[in-house]
């Protein structure tokens, strides 16, 4: 009945948007905003419970720490359990083993089960997995926070590459300075809603109007200290 109704608190809600092969999208937003549950729509951990979501192309997720990991499973084997779900052949996997391994850093533990990780380790090894198994579209949540800041940098650098590639990235972040660096269009979501969707320094620009501009300047600022990108 109507009293339900307004009881109801919609997570997201009347949120339409289409973007095009090779799109990079920064999600940007306040905390509740409704940011991660639109990539867990997008990805197909969540189903919505109206409208959809149409996807043309493999999608590669990484939303939480240790996302599609079996924590039994040693890191080798969750290489190949993730690219097989991704619908790769045993020889591509293996093509791509070697560059995962050093770009994570973790080789010396690559046999040991991924529950004795540390939540940085599994973050590296995830983000690796998803950037060099050949997915069309790459769904990041701030799960980036959880790393250093020099594999921060070098993950930025990764995924501008990627773009490069001409493969899609959805990029949730609170890191502005990163968003502007890899991003090239916009969603800025409110209260589950779709506030704005165009080029993202003017997507930026109404974000800025919302929050404290000296945070989000000094966050800005961070960028050009960084490592590798542009």
């Amino acid at each position: 009945n109507n009293d339900e109704d307004e009881n109801i608190i919609w997570a997201i809600e009347k949120i339409t948007f289409e973007i095009q092969h090779g799109t990079l999208l920064g999600i940007i937003g306040k905390n509740g905003a409704g940011k991660s549950t639109l990539l867990k729509i997008l990805s197909r951990i969540t189903a919505p419970s109206s409208g959809s979501a149409k996807i043309n192309g493999r999608i590669a997720s990484l939303l939480e720490v240790g996302t599609g990991f079996h924590p039994d499973l040693s890191g080798r084997e969750n290489i190949f359990l993730n690219g097989t779900l991704l619908g790769m052949k045993k020889n591509e996997i293996m093509e791509k083993f070697n560059e995962i391994v050093d770009f994570s850093g973790v080789g010396k533990f690559i046999d040991t089960p991924i529950k004795r990780y540390s939540s940085g380790m599994r973050v590296r090894l995830a983000f690796s997995v998803a950037a060099y198994l050949e997915a069309e579209i790459l769904l990041i949540d701030e799960v980036l926070a959880v790393g250093d800041i020099e594999f921060q940098n070098k993950c930025i650098s990764k995924m501008e590459d990627i773009s490069k590639q001409g493969r899609t990235i959805l990029f949730v972040s609170h890191n502005m300075g990163a968003i502007q660096s890899i991003c090239d269009t916009g969603l800025l979501l409110s209260n589950g809603r779709l506030d704005m969707h165009s080029d993202i320094n003017s997507v930026l620009n109404k974000y800025v109007s919302n929050v404290d501009t000296n945070i989000l300047e000094k966050d800005l600022n961070e960028v050009e200290d960084r490592t590798g990108g542009k």
